[in-house]
């Protein structure tokens, strides 16, 4: 039993802000834009938070699986971090963590990663 709480942790920590950075990093190497949709997003998620208390871990991991598919444009990297995401949120429930917690965190996560491609399509393109 205590593996899966193990299992369940090491997964939710994919939605973190260290992964979040060193994603940020690692997206800085190509074109501007891709670094700017993560950092618009991730500020526009930090303040809808800050509002409305969402969870952390599911809305940075929607951010991220959302805007690493679109750097990668590759159909089996996008159903690979779906999988992860839905591993993330999964184990936020085994972990028991508030439900309406958790659904306002996706809700945030989905509302910031689609600021961010806006603002950054208006930008850059």
């Amino acid at each position: 039993m205590k593996w899966r709480k193990e299992l369940a942790r090491d997964c939710i920590a994919l939605g973190g802000i260290p992964f979040l950075v060193l994603t940020i990093v690692r997206v800085s190497v190509i074109q501007a834009y891709y670094p700017m949709q993560f950092i618009i997003s991730s500020t526009v998620f930090f303040i809808l938070r800050a509002i409305f208390k969402g969870a952390l871990r599911a809305g940075i991991g929607l951010i991220l699986v959302i805007f690493t598919s679109i750097f990668y444009n590759h159909f089996l990297f996008t159903i690979f971090a779906s999988l992860i995401y839905i591993g993330i949120v999964a184990s936020l429930f085994y972990l028991k963590k508030e439900k309406r917690e958790i659904l306002k965190g996706i809700l945030q996560g989905a509302i910031s990663a689609t600021a961010g491609y806006l603002i950054v399509r208006a930008i850059f393109f």
